[in-house]
């Protein structure tokens, strides 16, 4: 089946597919806020668990305002260039979505983790507290893809 653009006056859509960029990108903005509540959740079941403790983490990430409002807005972020692939990982969604979760830890070990004083990967806090942040931000990219299909249906 080829796919032809839609030459409406500000829309990007593609026939075939049911919805526009922008439609796909707020779908996938929600469903990142989504897989990003999951990773607090998941840090609170860890903790429970005892698992964060022999990690190295002593506290689960803050259920309260406005400490929970940055993760699930950092979530949301990154669920946009997850809607901007989309249209070409929908048939394998849910491998790419749990391999996903990749794209923001590699951020946060490369970028943010180093301007918070912890260095690369985290690695002053010590390597077993690596291991919990690719630990707790597991469930986000498949999370993410579980959400968006549930609201996109069969056709991105």
């Amino acid at each position: 089946m080829q796919k032809e653009l839609n030459a409406v006056p500000g829309e990007l859509t593609v026939a075939g597919g049911n919805f526009t960029v922008s439609q796909r990108v707020a779908i996938c903005f929600a469903a990142g806020v989504v897989g990003a509540l999951a990773v607090v959740l998941f840090s609170h079941l860890l903790f429970q668990l005892g698992l964060s403790e022999i990690l190295g983490v002593k506290a689960p990430v803050s259920l309260k305002s406005p400490d929970i409002y940055k993760p699930l807005f950092w979530g949301g972020l990154w669920g946009i260039p997850f809607a901007l692939i989309l249209e070409t990982i929908w048939s394998r969604l849910y491998l790419w979505g749990l391999l996903y979760f990749l794209a923001p830890v590699a951020a946060l070990f490369l970028f943010f983790l180093p301007i918070a004083g912890l260095g690369y990967f985290g690695l002053h806090q010590g390597p077993m507290f690596t291991l919990y942040l690719l630990l707790v931000n597991l469930p986000f990219g498949i999370v993410t893809a579980l959400t968006a299909k549930a609201t996109i249906g069969n056709t991105p």
